[in-house]
């Protein structure tokens, strides 16, 4: 994120953030300017974020629910693993770990909201910011379903009819239930298969 520190008789010692849009995020990375650096990185509110490398109890739920989503929704659906979505009116780029999406082609531009079915987030390191500020900002841009899947309490917690921002249908599934998109109903997922060993 570029800063810039105020100069004067009335400069404040402390930088001043300048947020990123999500157009001109767009734009450097169409440049090329985010090459090399190591991790995955995302636009959120403005600002960019690095996200931790994945360890194995995290990509393995994620590899599941990839293929389940192949398996259950591809003929309806664009399944898109880990790609960018656009949230402009928050100056956000998240690139959550599985979201359908409207079937069609996204040569042009990256998922808006509206073309958003359903957005799933695999928690494990980051399970505090996936269920606060990532839950809000899909809230506020009326992403209308988030399945946020913690690893370490086996559970997925489902947000649903967002109003005014806020997620107003909020349940959590354990293990011995079962769990389906809304726009796809007849999409069974066994919460106990999303996860192996103790």
């Amino acid at each position: 994120m570029a800063t810039i520190t105020q100069s004067g008789p009335n400069a404040s010692s402390l930088p001043t953030t300048l947020p990123l849009t999500t157009e001109q995020y767009e734009k450097l990375v169409e440049l090329g300017s985010f090459e090399g650096k190591t991790g995955q990185i995302e636009l959120i509110n403005g600002r960019i974020v690095r996200m931790n490398p994945q360890g194995p109890q995290h990509s393995d739920p994620i590899d599941f629910l990839t293929e389940w989503s192949f398996r259950n929704a591809m003929d309806r659906f664009t399944i898109r693993a880990e790609k960018p979505i656009r949230i402009p009116d928050n100056n956000s780029c998240p690139e959550p770990d599985l979201a359908w999406v409207t079937r069609r082609r996204y040569v042009d531009q990256h998922p808006n909201p509206q073309d958003v079915h359903l957005v799933i987030e695999v928690s494990f390191s980051s399970t505090l910011f996936d269920r606060t500020e990532k839950q809000q900002l899909y809230a506020s841009g009326q992403i209308q379903e988030y399945w946020q899947v913690d690893v370490l309490s086996r559970m997925v917690t489902v947000y649903r009819d967002p109003q005014d921002g806020v997620y107003t249908i909020v349940t959590s599934f354990d293990e011995s239930m079962t769990l389906s998109p809304q726009c796809s109903l007849e999409s069974v997922l066994h919460i106990k298969d999303l996860f192996v060993g103790k």
